[in-house]
């Protein structure tokens, strides 16, 4: 069984974040914000000489120049694009970090009657930064494509090899394996801690992604031995053998899948505390939807300390769409 320790959070927007959190969490997203407005060569600052970078549905690149070019090579130029960071947990040791996160992205044309056609898609990464001295910088980054949908056309020249039903070959090597990449086996012992919120947000985050990757012994790590769920398609669950089992029957029956969420609201007492979550599921925008927070369901919860570590000791699944004009501001 893993050991999961208290560690860090990057999961708010609180300044209680640490200083090498914060700053691995801003130099990632500068890198997208890079990839959203085209400008791809400004990725190079936020990079290491000899990065490393590896894309499922597009090839594997070594050093600053080939990283670059090829992520420059990405889709011709649409009327709209948006890319999206969610689940985001980074843990750092000495001058090394592993940060896991997910990401979203929609590649749109306006059409004459002002309708989008739209490429859709969703995938997870794994980045590896090395501290240089003068700051936080990648030296690796590993992408894989979970599901897309839409006009492939868009994607040009991205080899969207991946169905999009998620299902690959069983001979294909994943670009990410959870068991050797992700932060929490990585580096299980980080040197910062969150507070006791982002602790709790991570609880999610370190479930919605053991369960989306079938990582299946850090899974066991979210839920108490009491713990009690009520989730589709199963309905209300005792215990955290049944949970745990169910949730692991129905991963291996799925090609994949992706439980990416924002505006995580823990509320913590003492040892104790609450939490509503708000999932992304994807939808076909329009012009009026294409930046809205819609959500396609949320989640009730309730969590417990046990040596230093979250744990759901109840956790609801309310599946239904939701405009979310009034919900607090997305958390990472």
């Amino acid at each position: 069984m893993s050991t999961i320790t208290t560690a860090a959070r990057d999961v708010t927007e609180s300044s209680s974040r640490g200083d090498s959190r914060a700053q691995i969490s801003a130099t990632f997203d500068a890198m997208i914000k890079s990839l959203e407005t085209g400008s791809a060569s400004a990725i190079s600052d936020h990079v290491m000489p000899g990065i490393h970078l590896a894309i499922r549905n597009y090839g594997t690149f070594d050093g600053v120049d080939a990283a670059v070019t090829a992520l420059a090579g990405g889709p011709e130029e649409v009327d709209a694009v948006r890319l999206r960071v969610t689940n985001s947990y980074i843990a750092v040791s000495g001058q090394r970090a592993q940060q896991s996160a997910y990401l979203t992205g929609v590649y749109a044309n306006e059409q004459p009657d002002g309708s989008l056609d739209p490429y859709l898609f969703g995938g997870h990464v794994v980045n590896t930064f090395s501290h240089n001295g003068q700051g936080w910088k990648v030296s690796a980054l590993r992408f894989e494509l979970d599901w897309h949908n839409g006009n492939p056309d868009l994607a040009a020249p991205w080899n969207a090899g991946t169905p999009a039903t998620g299902r690959r070959h069983a001979t294909d090597t994943p670009t990410i394996v959870s068991e050797l990449d992700s932060p929490w086996r990585v580096v299980p012992e980080p040197d910062e801690a969150g507070s006791a919120a982002e602790q709790v947000a991570e609880t999610y985050i370190r479930y919605a992604w053991a369960l989306d990757q079938a990582d299946f012994d850090l899974l066991a790590t979210t839920f108490t031995d009491d713990a009690k769920a009520d989730m589709s398609p199963f309905g209300p669950m005792d215990g955290r053998r049944e949970i745990v089992g169910r949730l692991k029957s129905l991963r291996i029956g799925q090609p994949y899948m992706q439980h990416a969420a924002m505006n995580f609201r823990p509320q913590v007492d003492g040892d104790r505390a609450s939490m509503e979550i708000f999932r992304l599921v994807p939808y076909v925008p329009d012009r009026a939807t294409l930046d809205a927070p819609i959500f396609g369901a949320r989640y009730e919860s309730r969590l417990r300390r046990e040596d230093g570590v979250w744990k759901f000791e109840w956790l609801h699944y309310i599946p239904g769409w939701i405009r979310g004009t009034d919900t607090a501001p997305p958390g990472r």
